[in-house]
This record gives C-alpha cells, structure tokens and sequence, in this order.
C-alpha cells in the first residue's frame, strides 16, 4: 500500500511539473507575441500553427513550425525561400485579427529602392497576388528555410498550441489540473497532520500508562515498607527464639 502511494505521488509530481512547464512555455509566447505582428519572439525564434492545406507535402494542416525572426542578420530574401509573414483577417464581430501564413517566395521585383516579394503556397494553384499582394520585407516576420537556416517542424502539434492558447484549452488543461493538484495537496496536508496529531495522542497515553504503572509499583512498595515497620513495631523486645537459655 505504502509503495502504491509512493509511485501515485510520483506520477502526480511528474504531471504537475510539466503542467508547470508547459504553463511557462503559454505565458512566455504570451508575453513575448509583437503587438504589430501577432507573431511571437522566444528567444529569436517564432512558432506558428500551419491552418491550411497550402503548403502539403512540405507541412500539414495542424503542423507546428519553428522559424527564426527576421533581424538585420537575415540574409536578402531570394525566391525558393519559405517564410513567415503576417496578414489581418476580419472577424465575425468586424474587429481585424492578425494571422500568420508560411508560404514560400515565388517571385521577386524592385522599385526604386524598395524589394517586394511574391509568395505562393505549394500545393496551391495560385500565387498570394490577390490574397495579399506583394509583399515588402517589414511584412515578413519570420524565416522557416532559406540558404543558412531550416526550421523545425513538429507534426500536429500545432492543433495542440492552438488549443492551449484558447482560453477553455488553457482552463482545462492547466487550471482546471492546478485547482484539483491544490486541492489534492490540501487533503494530503491534512491528513498528514491528523496523522501526526494522533500518533503524538498515543505516544501520550503509552508513556502515561506507564507513568501509571509505575506509580501502582511504587504504592506497592511502600504499602510493603509501611507493613514491615508496623511489625517490627509491634515486636521490639522479642527474643531471638533460636538463643539457648544459659
């Protein structure tokens, strides 16, 4: 029983440190997410969940991308590189919500001093022309592949991200767990404590049985002591029946 309890807390501690690690991972895209882009920035790099189809065979829908952020480091875009770049669709409530495609450059065009670039999905028939439009390189937030880098693609975890950036996925998985872990902890608390108090209640009573016992044994001997002085008292001047008259 006591080695079922023993591996139940393991596992239970194993959960929530990676309930805690996950919750670190949210809050640090939260916080670190561009306002003007929506894309994230941890550490250099960004993660963005793929949504479509565009882009098969090289990635899926539900696919996890990590591409490095565009700095002054970043080579010259050229076309057959795959980035990231941000885009704004309505909402159902008419508010603009920022969204990241990965798309790869098809085309490039210069005027004046300015570069624009054309993107197109792989698996679709046309370029991003009508969608989006040529792009200039400060709509471009991130690099999935170029010549220097190529990034990480994590199979369907891209569905999960999305989910535990959700406001139910997040309650559900990570509150929901902490609230109950708390709870968990609390009984455990108390039971440990209830434990303790009646393990110190029967050291108690253990050492006052003692005690009492102890007592009882020494009124015996002096009941003993206290009978032995009372004959001695009744007899002071008897002989010795054993001397021998002279």
């Amino acid at each position: 029983m006591k080695v079922l309890k023993k591996i139940v807390n393991v596992i239970i501690d194993i959960i929530v440190v990676l309930i805690l690690l996950i919750s670190a991972t949210i809050l640090t895209v939260t916080l670190t997410t561009n306002q003007d882009t929506g894309a994230p920035n941890v550490f250099g790099y960004t993660l963005n969940t793929i949504q479509s189809q565009s882009m098969e065979p090289v990635m899926h829908k539900g696919d996890l991308i990590i591409g490095k952020i565009v700095d002054e480091t970043t080579p010259e875009f050229k076309v057959g590189d795959i980035v990231i770049y941000t885009t704004t669709k309505q909402l159902d409530d008419g508010t603009n919500q920022y969204v990241l495609v990965c798309h790869r450059i098809v085309k490039t065009k210069v005027e004046g001093e300015t570069t624009y670039y054309l993107t197109k999905g792989d698996n679709n028939e046309v370029s991003d022309a009508e969608t989006v439009g040529w792009l200039t390189s400060d709509k471009i937030v991130g690099v999935y592949e170029n010549s220097e880098y190529k990034g990480t693609l994590l199979k369907g975890v891209g569905s999960i991200y999305d989910y535990l950036l959700d406001f139910w996925g997040f309650f559900f998985v990570i509150v929901l767990p902490m609230i109950l872990f708390f709870i968990y902890e609390l009984i455990r608390v108390i039971m440990n404590i209830v434990a303790y108090t009646k393990e110190k209640a029967l050291v108690a009573a253990s050492e006052a049985a003692q005690s009492a016992e102890l007592t009882e044994a020494q009124k015996q001997k002096a009941i003993e002591e206290y009978l032995a002085s009372q004959k001695a008292n009744e007899n002071p001047d008897k002989p010795d029946t054993n001397e021998k008259e002279e």
